[in-house]
């Protein structure tokens, strides 16, 4: 819509007044509370409000149907003004009026008769009105026009009115349309003007007053080709202008705009058209010669601009097809015609556009009308033709006219039926509305529109909180729904692989808006004031969450089931519930509601386990529960699975079962669980542990416990037997279970309770122990709290025998025991629990033993029952113990030196061991390995505060000269150019030096050297690969060091090969010299270090004074040299055959150890390090 379209339609009374209306409304109801008139608010409430609202929204609808009315009333005077005829006006005007009267009177009537009653039958098919000069063949060309009229058979060919000239109006009936053909007269009112007027205004106001809303769908405008070529200029202006006023007065009167068709009609009149169309079919006289204008065109002149252009291409596709015609046509006087066919139509396109231009060229003051064409036919082929070509080229030559002959052929009709039905009937919603109907239609419209928007305003008030709920309510709705569909695609209802997102999309549809959780449900008031959704949000949100269930939640408890059966081939006990439970889903009768939620709720728990899915398990019995409550769950039976569970079910025995179904019953009393945490004070549990990582708060269940044993499972066991007996119809029909032994059934029920009792004890004990203490601090910790009042250990020892001892109860604890009993089954929702347990309750305060069953399990905890009291003291004592011990290591000033003193004294360790021991002896196990446990970690401490204390003077002694002065240099590092000061050597390594001192200071009491590799005959708390630092530099010192704490090598050296070139060698170490002239093989004795820091090798050519020579810089120049010597010649290690290569001169010496150690090309050196902690 374009901003001028928004501003007229803005601009309109009716809408201003209703943006005023609006207004005042507006402020009536905000600021009517406000207003007091003389101490009285008459706008206070909200009924005095709505009145005043509505008596406004009253008046402004009156107001606006009277102004109504009075429009439609001046359209009604302005239509009867047309049909009205004057008193001086002649009698044949008024005749001539009714008579057009009559006939649009019985052309409805035909309407009303063919089509439907009422006023829609005027509409059903388009009207069409044809207008020109007289003559022009309107009404032949419709009688020939090759179009199907239906009512022929009741009305005859002929149109209402018949043919010969139409003297005031046809109306013809075809199966598309209905066509008004006027008199010609109507369109020049050039014989009686006033008279013809009259008529035509008359006719005008009909067709708008019986067919208000689209009096015409469409005109037709006729005109003779044979006019255009015999008239004058002055006469084809004359009816261009006739032609033009009444398209005017078509659009002004009728007040609407509407397309208009140009027909050229007698176009055979034209010099060789019947020639030039003459081989034509029916068919293809049926086609169009013609062309279409487009609706708009943005010349100023107007779409009639382009009727020279379309009329060309015409004539060029008529020019295209007399090549044909010319070779078809074998008469040379009709090829002539066909040949100048062409440009007798060319020579007519200046008269027709001019013509045209006349009618429809755009003017300022006018309206610019719809042309869509313009169109050439021919009715009949009658007359004589008018050559204009021969006629003018006679007149040009002086020759005398040539006479054209008429047709002899019949006669046919041209171009005229694909003209009406494939272009104009087409077109029929081309043109607009009688406008004035369109503004009275737009009235009643606009009048609803404002009454309602006035409605809305004077009750938005009121609904606007009713509103901002609802809106909150389907907001909700849409985003919770939105979250489903998501969760929807990205699981596809695959519960059993996306169970957790299956859940979370069952929470998601239970939870919505007014669904089956009921949320919102309880709203009243203002909330439901006529915008309450809640009825259509809850009904589908009930059924889609009924329709999870049944079509998916029901599947997964199935396949839970089925699965469990599967699976529990081994355990028939369970099995046999689980069967029981999947067959009542499919049996009504023997439906047990508590049990198969008993069976779920244990599969929950058995597979979402732990506090951390307690709110998982919770929601999935919440959709359990609500799917169990429809009647129809969707299931069906799964023959195999249950036929496979009967066949292992035969097989089980009844005690087994029994005991299974008891402990699925009992699992879960209200008999309290035996917690370690109900025995131990928060300290003492501070110190323990459960090997499992389980809590400590986790314990064992109360159906085996001492209460458990005597308040459900003594009662019970009878009862649950013989009710299994009687569920004869889980294993089938054929099956008979009552001739079990009943007493045997009862007895193996007990051997299996015993040996889970045993079973759940023995791993409760098993899985306790205590923490382990890295540092002192948290050991005496430890000991501090095990010795203290709380004594955990034999609190939890007592625990344990009391819960174990089932057979004997002294006869002081009957009354505590059978109140216990008689409290604790009271809770078990089980029938006639009391009666029961008053079988257990004693009836006499006599000193006496009461023997129950339960001996099996007493047998195999005995250890634990032969505990006494004085047992308990002994731990005890043994516990005090070691707490002083480590107390006194932790109060002393420096208690890691103070821990390797008691190592090296082993005094104070060895009586704690001991004691320990003792106490070891006594306790069974795993409670004996508590102690051995604390024994070992208080001899860990102490090694590990002996380490400490060692690695700290280690580290202050040792490691400190270690990286100052050896560490990184030759020979300790053979690449390294700084060497080790021979000086430093002797201080580190020598005897009584830095390491031996250390070594014999602190750790030769607890090493053993005899042997090959050094070991610790006590642990200390240093690592044993340590000795391996210590043996090596003792290695170092045998190796390097004389009784007299000297450094002193001796060796000796034999040549053994010189190169002939080379008359003599020369080796200097120090001031000692080896000489070598090719002589005989001697040996040379030297020994190291010299007097000079340095090693020198010289070689002499025969005849020279030039000397070959290479000094070894340094202390430990020897062993360089040497060193050079083992890389170009690794066999040197094995046979001592030194290799010297100085630039090629090459010489072999035999080195000679003077001791077994060979002080040279060992790897001591090279290996050893110092490490930052023993």
């Amino acid at each position: 819509m374009s901003f001028k379209a928004v501003g007229k339609f803005v601009s309109q009374k009716w809408f201003v007044s209703l943006i005023g209306l609006i207004a005042l409304s507006l402020m009536i109801w905000l600021v009517g509370p406000l207003v007091a008139v003389a101490g009285h608010e008459p706008l206070k409430s909200e009924t005095s409000r709505l009145l005043v609202l509505l008596a406004l929204m009253f008046g402004w609808g009156v107001v606006n149907i009277r102004q109504q009315k009075k429009e439609k009333k001046e359209e009604d005077e302005s239509i009867q003004n047309l049909l009205e005829v004057n008193a001086q006006d002649d009698e044949e005007s008024a005749a001539e009026i009714d008579l057009l009267k009559e006939r649009i009177d019985q052309a409805i009537q035909v309407l009303h008769k063919t089509g439907k009653r009422g006023k829609q039958s005027i509409y059903k098919l388009p009207w069409y009105v044809l207008i020109g000069p007289p003559g022009t063949g309107k009404t032949t060309a419709l009688a020939n026009s090759g179009l199907e009229f239906p009512l022929s058979d009741s009305l005859g060919q002929d149109p209402l009115s018949g043919i010969g000239g139409t003297r005031h109006c046809d109306w013809w009936f075809t199966n598309k349309a209905v066509l008004i053909d006027t008199a010609g007269r109507y369109t020049t009112q050039d014989s009686h003007s006033e008279k013809d007027s009259k008529a035509w205004l008359g006719f005008l106001g009909l067709l708008k007053k019986y067919r208000t809303k689209r009096p015409i769908n469409g005109a037709i405008v006729a005109v003779s080709l044979v006019s255009l070529m015999s008239q004058t200029r002055t006469e084809r202006g004359m009816h261009a202008r006739a032609i033009k006023a009444r398209i005017q007065e078509l659009k002004n009167q009728l007040g609407m705009q509407f397309p208009i068709y140009i027909v050229l009609t007698k176009a055979d009149l034209i010099a060789g058209f019947n020639e030039y169309f003459a081989d034509l079919e029916d068919e293809e006289r049926d086609q169009l010669l013609g062309f279409m204008f487009p609706e708009y065109s943005e010349d100023e002149k107007g779409v009639i601009s382009l009727f020279n252009k379309e009329f060309h291409h015409l004539l060029e596709s008529l020019d295209k097809r007399m090549n044909k015609r010319l070779e078809q046509e074998t008469d040379l006087d009709k090829r002539a015609l066909i040949f100048e066919f062409p440009k007798q139509l060319r020579m007519l396109q200046a008269n027709v556009d001019e013509f045209l231009s006349d009618i429809f060229a755009k003017n300022a003051f006018e309206e610019s009308t719809m042309i869509r064409g313009v169109f050439i036919v021919s009715a009949v082929q009658e007359g004589m033709p008018i050559d204009r070509v021969m006629n003018e080229t006679s007149s040009g030559l002086g020759l005398s006219q040539l006479s054209l002959k008429t047709s002899s052929k019949e006669s046919a009709s041209f171009f005229i039926r694909s003209l009406f039905e494939d272009i104009i009937f087409r077109e029929q919603f081309l043109g607009s509305v009688n406008r004035h109907h369109q503004k009275q239609n737009r009235w009643v419209k606009h009048g609803a529109l404002a009454f309602s928007l006035a409605s809305v305003a004077a009750f938005g008030a009121i609904w606007f909180q009713s509103f901002q709920w609802n809106k909150q309510l389907i907001t909700e709705t849409d985003v919770r729904i939105a979250n489903i569909d998501e969760q929807v695609k990205r699981i596809d209802f695959d519960f059993e692989d996306n169970l957790v997102e299956s859940l979370e999309l069952l929470d998601e549809i239970m939870g919505l808006p007014m669904g089956y959780a009921g949320y919102y449900e309880d709203v009243e008031g203002i909330k439901k004031f006529g915008l309450y959704q809640g009825d259509k949000i809850g009904q589908p949100a009930k059924a889609a969450y009924h329709q999870a269930l049944n079509g998916y939640f029901s599947k997964l408890l199935e396949s839970a089931l089925i699965s469990e059966m599967e699976a529990s081939q081994s355990h028939r006990e369970y099995l046999y519930e689980t069967l029981k439970t999947y067959l009542m889903l499919f049996n009504p009768e023997r439906f047990d509601i508590v049990h198969v939620e008993s069976w779920f709720e244990l599969y929950f728990e058995n597979n979402f386990p732990g506090e951390f899915n307690e709110e998982k398990r919770a929601s999935l019995m919440m959709h359990t529960k609500n799917l169990l409550a429809n009647d129809d769950l969707g299931l069906y039976v799964n023959n195999d699975a249950v036929q496979d569970a009967r066949n292992v079910l035969t097989q089980l025995p009844l005690a087994e079962r029994a005991y299974q179904r008891m402990k699925l019953q009992f699992i879960k009393s209200h008999v309290p669980s035996f917690r370690i945490t109900d025995v131990m004070g928060s300290q003492s549990l501070s110190q323990f542990e459960r090997k499992s990582g389980k809590p400590l708060s986790a314990g064992i269940p109360g159906f085996y416990t001492f209460n458990g044993f005597h308040s459900i499972f003594q009662m019970q066991i009878g009862r649950t037997v013989k009710n299994l007996m009687e569920d004869n119809w889980v294993y089938g029909d054929n099956i008979d279970i009552q001739a079990v032994d009943h007493d045997l059934a009862v007895k193996g029920v007990r051997e299996r309770y015993y040996r889970d009792y045993i079973y759940e004890w023995e791993s409760l004990i098993n899985d306790i122990a205590l923490k382990s203490t890295p540092s002192l601090e948290l050991s005496l910790i430890q000991s501090r709290i095990l010795a203290s009042s709380e004594r955990p250990v034999e609190s939890f020892l007592k625990a344990v025998q009391k819960e174990v001892s089932l057979t004997k109860v002294s006869l002081s604890q009957n009354e505590k025991v059978a109140a216990e009993v008689a409290t604790k089954a009271a809770d078990v929702a089980l029938h006639n629990k009391k009666n029961a347990i008053g079988r257990f309750m004693p009836t006499e305060n006599t000193e006496l033993a009461i023997n129950l069953p339960g001996k099996e399990v007493e047998r195999a905890f005995e250890g634990i029952i032969n505990i006494e009291q004085q047992d308990f003291e002994l731990i005890n004592q043994s516990l005090v113990g070691l707490r002083e011990y480590l107390s006194d290591l932790s109060s002393s000033g420096n208690n890691q030196k103070l821990a390797y003193k008691s190592i090296l004294d082993g005094t104070v360790t060895e009586d704690v061991a001991r004691s320990l021991k003792r106490t070891n002896q006594i306790l069974p196990a795993p409670f004996n390995r508590w102690l051995v446990g604390l024994s070992h970690e208080s001899t860990r401490l102490a090694e590990k505060g002996s380490q400490n204390h060692l690695n700290q003077i280690w580290k202050t002694q040792v490691v400190k000269a270690y990286e100052r002065s050896i560490e990184g240099r030759y020979p300790f590092n053979p690449s390294a150019k700084n060497e080790v000061n021979l000086k430093d050597f002797k201080r580190f390594f020598g005897y009584g030096g830095t390491l031996d001192s250390f070594f014999s200071d602190y750790l030769e009491p607890f090493v053993d050297t005899s042997g090959r590799v050094w070991r610790f005959e006590k642990e200390i708390g240093v690592s044993p690969e340590t000795l391996a630092v210590f043996q090596r530099a003792e290695k170092i010192r045998q190796t390097f060091f004389e009784t007299d704490n000297s450094v002193k090598i001796e060796f000796g050296l034999r040549p053994k090969y010189l190169d002939q070139h080379i008359s003599k060698f020369k080796l200097e170490l120090g001031s000692q010299k080896l000489v070598y002239s090719h002589g005989p093989e001697r040996t040379q004795n030297l020994s190291w270090p010299s007097s000079k820091s340095e090693t020198r090798i010289i070689f002499i050519p025969p005849n020279s004074s030039r000397e070959i020579s290479h000094t070894y810089e340094g202390q430990w120049g020897l062993y360089k040299m040497l060193d050079q010597s083992l890389k170009a010649r690794p066999e040197t290690r094995k046979d001592n055959i030194v290799m010297i290569d100085l630039k090629g001169n090459k010489v072999q010496l035999e080195l000679i150890p003077s001791s077994t150690i060979n002080p040279f090309w060992s790897n001591d050196m090279e290996r050893f390090t110092c490490p930052q902690t023993l």
